[in-house]
């Protein structure tokens, strides 16, 4: 469904009615809509308008959860849940290439990029550190979350207050922060700050 002024909403038909889509973001520079499905065929369909919807392929049948643009590396990111890779990249919205997460068995349901910290974090539902980082969107790092027993289900970053912050769905606190996205393992302050 699409909205002028987030009040208003108008149903539009997606490219596969069969297909759960669960993730949209939008490019300004190539203006165009990308969004990914946890089930399908394709599992990628993009949009000039958000209304006209196209399906795409993904580089492989996974449950692709979130997806994000990066406007300084010209790179669509998504990461998935389940799956061999669980991430994957595209230039353009329409070829996609399979990228290895940090962790192959953790639950990567969200993904953001910081222009100012030139990152992208992304955080699991589950796995051994539950938090994963890359510069490029091809390579990526384990990073240990504050809080091993959450489940971190959402990520985003606020350019204005320079800072990460993720929820989750389970755990003691549901939330955690971070300005530059690389927490540390014993959670202190050492070289850099940590997620708390």
């Amino acid at each position: 469904m699409t909205s002028p002024d987030g009040i208003t909403w108008t149903n539009r038909i997606a490219s596969d009615l069969t297909s759960s889509w669960y993730s949209v973001c939008w490019s300004p520079e190539l203006s165009i809509f990308v969004a990914v499905s946890i089930t399908g065929a394709n599992q990628v369909m993009t949009s000039p308008d958000g209304i006209t919807w196209t399906n795409r392929i993904a580089s492989n049948i996974s449950v692709w959860r979130s997806v994000c643009w990066c406007s300084e590396l010209s790179l669509f990111v998504a990461v998935a849940s389940s799956g061999t890779n669980r991430v994957m990249t595209s230039p353009d919205g329409i070829t996609w290439t399979n990228r290895i997460a940090s962790d192959a068995s953790s639950d990567w349901l969200s993904v953001c990029w910081s222009s100012e910290l030139s990152i992208f974090v992304s955080v699991a539902f589950d796995g051994t550190d539950r938090i994963m980082t890359s510069s490029d969107g091809i390579t990526w790092t384990s990073r240990i979350a504050s809080d091993l027993s959450s489940s971190w289900f959402s990520i985003c970053w606020s350019p204005e207050l320079s800072i990460f912050v993720a929820i989750a769905d389970t755990g003691t606190s549901k939330v955690m922060t971070s300005n530059i996205g690389i927490p540390n393992r014993k959670s202190t302050l050492l070289v850099k700050p940590t997620y708390v």
